[in-house]
């Protein structure tokens, strides 16, 4: 539930290949093999974290703290997100 004015967007938590191209998202959870998890803490995607999309056509490119990384589906299907807005369908 969101409180204040009613031009703000809903918060909704989901998996970051779901998040929508231009999206700011928050990580909140890894859910991925021990080794890819600590490689992606190390690249600067770990909870707390804010990463943008940036585009989703062949793999995923995000923007982690002015780097841009890419990200398999796979691998971006483990990390969930809490985001503004309604998630990319």
């Amino acid at each position: 539930m969101t409180t204040g004015s009613s031009r703000e967007l809903p918060v909704c938590t989901c998996p970051l290949v779901d998040s929508a191209t231009g999206a700011e998202a928050t990580v909140v959870a890894i859910a991925c093999a021990d080794r890819d998890a600590c490689r992606l803490r190390v690249m600067g995607v770990y909870e707390g974290a804010t990463v943008s999309v940036i585009d989703k056509k062949h793999c995923l490119l995000v923007d982690v703290r002015g780097t841009r990384l890419a990200l398999g589906a796979e691998l971006a299907e483990g990390i969930t997100v809490l985001t503004r807005g309604i998630p990319a369908s």
